[in-house]
């Protein structure tokens, strides 16, 4: 029981770092909204008011290894299912470039975009997703692997995270 209040207040901690750095926190799906919030109960609304913050990744340009990137993973105990945005950051920030969020079971197949599992423009500027993992699908004891790309220099792939 100790572990999951200390996990909990370390992903608080991630969140409110994440933000006080510039963490773009979309107000709607398309990725160009500039909505910034500061409270972690509202990132939580990011995917649905029953989702809660459970993963927090950056990843730096390859070229210059400045942090150009979040991904950031919730879940809902209600909907058994995960979600995924990625997010701009540094000097990608506010830039339109291509940008793409894809999550998936893991050991399945990547999703083809658009879908409710991938989310990808090239003229996005602070962020991708809200993606899902599949409706019907319970997540609640699978892993999951989530892809993360903004530009062409800043991309994450994650496999076998937050297995339930």
């Amino acid at each position: 029981m100790h572990s999951i209040h200390v996990k909990r207040a370390l992903s608080l901690i991630g969140v409110t770092i994440a933000l006080s750095i510039g963490l773009a926190v979309p107000a709607t799906a398309g990725g160009n909204s500039t909505h910034l919030s500061g409270t972690v109960s509202t990132l939580s609304g990011l995917c649905g008011s029953s989702y809660s913050h459970v993963g927090h990744y950056k990843q730096g340009n390859d070229v210059t290894d400045e942090i150009n990137m979040y991904m950031d993973v919730y879940y809902s105990s209600t909907a058994k299912r995960n979600c995924l945005v990625v997010s701009h950051a540094g000097s990608a920030y506010g830039v339109a470039m291509y940008t793409k969020a894809a999550i998936r079971p893991s050991g399945w197949s990547w999703p083809s975009c658009p879908s409710v599992g991938c989310d990808q423009s090239n003229s996005y500027k602070y962020y991708a997703g809200p993606v899902y993992t599949p409706s019907g699908v319970d997540m609640s004891h699978r892993c999951i692997d989530i892809s993360g790309l903004v530009g062409i220099n800043t991309h994450k792939n994650l496999y076998g995270i937050h297995c339930g």
